[in-house]
């Protein structure tokens, strides 16, 4: 096999297993998340979903932060939540949806978020269940 072919392969291997790489119920993630929050990418927005999981249960510390967040960038990304949502290869949908049943305090305004929602196009498949989630 020539140099060439193998470094081809070797380059598409890499490329075909590009995705989020998660840091379950990493608090640096969502850090940088919030401080860019009038920034966010795509792939920002899927580092920051991907970190919610089931073992983040119990810290109390992340649950908070990360809620807010959360709806942060639902209020300030909602079509690039969306599309994360739908293209981003994440795996705990479902998670995310519980997490916007609960909002953490209050203080969260849950119907202006969800108008931001409501704004987006049809063509997003999960739209719906993020409505219903923050029913």
């Amino acid at each position: 096999m020539s140099p060439l072919l193998v470094f081809y392969f070797l380059i598409y291997s890499l490329a075909a297993q590009s995705g989020p790489v998660c840091e379950k119920c990493d608090m640096e993630t969502v850090r940088i998340t919030r401080e860019n929050i009038s920034a966010l990418t795509f792939e920002r927005v899927q580092d920051f979903l991907c970190i919610f999981d089931e073992s983040c249960a119990g810290d109390y510390e992340f649950y908070r932060a990360s809620n807010e967040t959360l709806f942060d960038v639902v209020y300030k990304a909602p079509e690039t939540f969306l599309k994360v949502l739908q293209f981003g290869e994440l795996k705990n949908h479902e998670l995310i949806f519980e997490e916007l049943g609960a909002p953490a305090h209050a203080g969260i305004d849950v119907e202006v978020v969800r108008a931001r929602i409501k704004e987006q196009d049809e063509k997003y498949m999960f739209k719906y269940d993020v409505l219903s989630a923050l029913d």
